[in-house]
């Protein structure tokens, strides 16, 4: 990279960081807005103790998922990318897999001027796509709802379907990662696997050792890098 492209990439991020602040700081008034229009609009405040005790139970939950999301989905994202992957949603099964999957067809790195540029336009286009599909569902759910509903094997169907899309599309980037770093993967993969063998009910609590197998991970790659073995 010379000093030009070197320049350009950090106007880009320093102006990335900027509006990606700014958008991100206004959608969280948005999904704050919502509930307190409903409150407004029909009169009604929470009943307080419900409230809390439903936060209490979910909210710390949530705040690691997301705070592991951070270190977890960056890297891969890039700059640009994560903050229109944060705004947007749905990194897990939407976003992160289409960014990876530009990136790796187009042979570059997220670090990379092209990585970065990638992946934004990637997430950018997984966004736009994902909208539409929306509003084309949102129009066509109500006339196809009640044939659903009187449709039994379709039903059937559609609720063996559910539990397998998003570890269908995990496995999927897990080939990619674990064939690049197999010394890695190795160790938190097989203890998650025996965990889940041996009790089965923290299935549901599952993304809880999201931070717990990346540390672990960060941890043996530092052990087998002063080992020489990676």
């Amino acid at each position: 990279m010379n000093k030009n492209n070197g320049l350009m990439l950090s106007e880009y991020k320093e102006a990335t960081h900027r509006v990606g602040r700014i958008w991100t700081a206004f959608a969280m008034l948005l999904i704050v807005a919502v509930p307190v229009l409903f409150c407004i609009i029909y009169g009604v405040l929470p009943e307080w103790n419900s409230f809390i005790k439903g936060a209490v139970s979910i909210v710390p939950m949530f705040w690691a998922i997301g705070l592991i999301e951070i270190f977890n989905y960056s890297p891969m994202l890039g700059s640009g990318g994560t903050y229109l992957a944060f705004v947007t949603g749905n990194l897990a099964n939407m976003k992160v897999p289409a960014a990876k999957v530009a990136m790796n067809k187009a042979g570059v790195d997220v670090t990379s001027e092209e990585g970065e540029v990638l992946s934004t336009i990637a997430v950018a286009v997984s966004s736009i796509v994902t909208t539409l599909i929306l509003i084309i569902g949102l129009i066509l759910v109500i006339p196809i709802t009640n044939w659903i509903k009187s449709n039994d094997t379709l039903n059937e169907i559609l609720s063996l379907s559910n539990g397998y899309v998003i570890p269908a599309l995990f496995g999927a980037l897990g080939v990619v990662f674990i064939s690049k770093s197999w010394k890695l993967a190795i160790v938190p993969l097989v203890l998650m696997i025996a965990l889940l063998l041996i009790v089965p009910m923290i299935y549901g609590i599952i993304s809880i050792f999201i931070p717990i197998m990346s540390i672990l991970a960060v941890v043996l790659a530092r052990l087998m890098y002063k080992k020489n073995w990676i």
